[in-house]
């Protein structure tokens, strides 16, 4: 019997866990068409780019999707077993409480490990790899403009002429002239061939001179300096307001290790590590939300409502917005360095967590808890007021 109720409950949790993480993820991704359609426009990407793009995406909203998916599908399941009485038949028929936590348990451990492969692996690289791409597509739009003769300033600080560009040369440019602004005056470089060349790693286009010569002309005009050389390499970053100009990867780019090595740095020049430290302790934290959703989701969930208005859905929201506002406003007081970055981090969870084990601990007792009846009043007040003013 406790079997197939574990069963039972099991896949009443499945169904509504994986229509939420379908519908969040579908409507996220549909409020980022608008920026493929205008990158579609202006830089004639194709296909493979908006896959790849959109494969992206999915990560970093996964993280969120999948915790706000199991509070929902926890609460959604717990208030129809409630309102059809099974939760009372399962009492009455010997099963204690804790019994019918397991399934929801079992289910906390997937979406945790889960939302932990997300954020320890698939995050960093959803969003370097956008990055990437909107360099690519910058890049490939950029220098595709070159034409033979003309003078091309689309790169940051440099003028280029080409004076000729073969047919099937591969890439390969022939006579060309380049003003480079620099602060101790410009340079006038000039090659017989050359080759551009995109970096994605640092993000920014190389340009590989063979050749030629670089002229300097000192800043009291006193001097002039003719440096020749068999071959050069110039850096050529995107001007601003192209999707990328960043070099340094961001800490949402970086996996575990490389956050780790980055603190080291910080903390070995003396620079602080608050912003870093709550970023790593983040990896953790966010997928041992779910466990905080179990405790809290459970009894809320099992709670006798007046109002039908009153779904595990809308409860699930509320919890989620003040989870969010909480970490946010904790992540602020760490990262300016009123409290501790560790404690700014895992004070939600751990607060969060002791309050549902408390609602947990009264449900189980059969005593009642006041928080669920003050949530219907306010919703109901909220609905009352909202369809007045229509």
């Amino acid at each position: 019997m406790p079997r197939l109720i574990n069963t039972y409950i099991f896949k009443e949790l499945a169904v509504p866990f994986f229509l939420s993480v379908g519908i969040l993820t579908v409507t996220v991704l549909l409020s980022k068409m608008l920026k493929l359609v205008e990158l579609s426009l202006n830089h004639e990407i194709g296909f493979s780019f908006i896959f790849w793009f959109l494969l992206s995406l999915i990560p970093p909203f996964l993280i969120y999707t999948i915790p706000a998916s199991f509070l929902v599908s926890v609460l959604i399941a717990c208030t129809r077993l409630s309102s059809d009485n099974e939760i009372t038949a399962m009492k009455a028929s010997g099963l204690s409480l804790l019994s019918l936590t397991k399934p929801v348990i079992a289910w906390a451990l997937i979406a945790y490990a889960l939302t932990l492969g997300l954020t320890l692996f698939l995050l960093p690289w959803g969003n370097h790899n956008q990055k990437v791409l909107l360099f690519d597509a910058a890049r490939t739009k950029t220098t595709a403009g070159l034409e033979e003769k003309v003078f091309y300033d689309q790169f940051k600080d440099i003028v280029l002429y080409v004076d000729e560009i073969p047919k099937g040369g591969e890439g390969e440019l022939r006579g060309i002239f380049i003003s480079q602004r620099a602060d101790d005056g410009p340079n006038i470089i000039v090659a017989d061939r050359g080759f551009i060349s995109p970096s994605p790693e640092k993000l920014s286009v190389l340009f590989k001179v063979f050749d030629g010569e670089i002229h300097r002309q000192s800043t009291d005009e006193t001097r002039y300096h003719i440096v020749k050389f068999s071959n050069y390499t110039i850096e050529l970053e995107l001007k601003e307001g192209t999707p990328v100009t960043r070099k340094r990867l961001a800490t949402r780019e970086m996996y575990v290790g490389e956050l780790r090595q980055r603190i080291n740095e910080a903390e070995a020049s003396g620079r602080p590590t608050h912003h870093l430290t709550i970023d790593l302790h983040k990896r953790f934290a966010l997928p041992a939300s779910v466990f905080v959703f179990a405790f809290l989701g459970m009894p809320l969930g099992m709670q006798r409502v007046r109002s039908a208005r009153l779904t595990g859905f809308s409860v699930a929201v509320g919890v989620f917005i003040a989870y969010y506002v909480i970490i946010k406003t904790l992540e602020a007081l760490g990262d300016n360095g009123f409290i501790d970055p560790v404690i700014a981090v895992w004070a939600p969870n751990v607060t969060l967590a002791s309050l549902g084990l408390f609602i947990l601990y009264r449900t189980a007792k059969e005593k009642p808890v006041r928080l669920v009846p003050w949530l219907e009043q306010a919703l109901h007040r909220f609905i009352t007021r909202f369809s007045h003013q229509k």
